[in-house]
């Protein structure tokens, strides 16, 4: 049973609406480029992978769970997918890597030689034995006695050469499925009612990361965000408030709501708080009580009466 899915990471959307508000000489837009389109191909190997374990219904109870992010020990570990069966967890590290796969031996290294070009990339089997002895550590507080197996999956059918067995099974994603129905539990210490317990105490326990607001942790100043509101059609910023429509002044798209994603795009990138000033200001709203009103009707906590009012959506002091 699915009892989680995966969302798209809120550092995607960030980095998407960064990169729509950035001139395109800015002195950090080829890095942001490069880091979102790094956390898209990672994002794509994680769909990837669930639609094949999709495939996997056994006949025997069972709990999956996506994108899992845990604090133990004072330290937070994200897990990719989780897999609770009646005789043990599996944590899956998917990673989305084009090119040939060497895995080699004494120390376990993972090299990628994609165009000619070869480089050592962060070994995932270490990064998995991290997880697992957090989420043993997890399990234990809980009084929760499961065996933890790992697993590798790759997006990509690379060509994959692996020097010498690990202890971590690594495997194309579209394998999976086959590899887990050949593995089915000889002995169930867990049934369905256990098995559901763990899972809602997995989801209570799950924190979201929260990179917002993004500008201050890249260094990169307020002023330098472009201001205005960003027409959902053409996508050109600079729309103006007319008879209670947004007007876009390139194609001539209207619509009431448009100011939504501006504002959602203050807390994605400028602050976690926002002014009536503010918004006038990022808006590029003529009129204050215009925009004193699309505030107060858009859903946001307010703090504060007059001038001195603060709108927020997370618990602000």
């Amino acid at each position: 049973m699915l009892f989680k899915k995966r969302n798209k990471p809120l550092a995607i959307l960030g980095l998407q609406s960064l990169l729509k508000r950035l001139p395109n000489n800015h002195q950090h837009y080829t890095r942001i480029v490069e880091d979102l389109r790094k956390r898209e191909a990672g994002f794509a190997g994680e769909e990837n992978f669930d639609r094949h374990i999709n495939e996997f219904r056994p006949t025997y109870p069972y709990g999956l769970l996506h994108d899992v992010c845990l604090k133990q020990d004072g330290i937070f570990f994200q897990m990719d997918s989780l897999l609770i069966t009646p005789a043990n967890i599996i944590i899956f590290e998917i990673k989305n890597l084009a090119g040939k796969i060497i895995v080699k031996a004494n120390p376990t290294q993972f090299i990628q030689e994609n165009n000619s070009q070869r480089k050592v990339i962060q070994n995932p089997i270490t990064e998995l034995d991290r997880k697992k002895i957090f989420l043993n550590r997890w399990l234990k507080e809980r009084g929760i006695a499961l065996p933890i197996r790992t697993m590798v999956g790759l997006a990509f059918t690379n060509e994959l050469y692996i020097e010498e067995e690990t202890c971590t099974t690594i495997v194309f994603n579209h394998e999976i499925p086959i590899l887990l129905y050949r593995c089915s539990p000889e002995s169930e210490k867990f049934g369905k009612t256990e098995i559901s317990k763990i899972a809602d105490e997995l989801i209570r326990e799950h924190q979201e990361y929260n990179p917002f607001p993004l500008a201050p942790k890249m260094n990169i100043h307020k002023h330098d965000i472009l201001p205005g509101v960003i027409c959902p059609k053409c996508e050109r910023r600079g729309m103006k408030w007319k008879k209670r429509r947004w007007t876009c002044t390139v194609c001539n798209f209207r619509a009431a709501d448009c100011h939504e994603q501006s504002i959602d795009e203050w807390f994605y990138l400028i602050d976690k708080k926002i002014t009536n000033s503010n918004f006038q200001s990022f808006g590029c709203i003529e009129d204050r009580h215009v925009s004193k009103r699309l505030l107060q009707k858009s859903g946001l906590q307010m703090k504060g009466a007059r001038k001195t009012a603060i709108y927020f959506r997370e618990p602000f002091t």
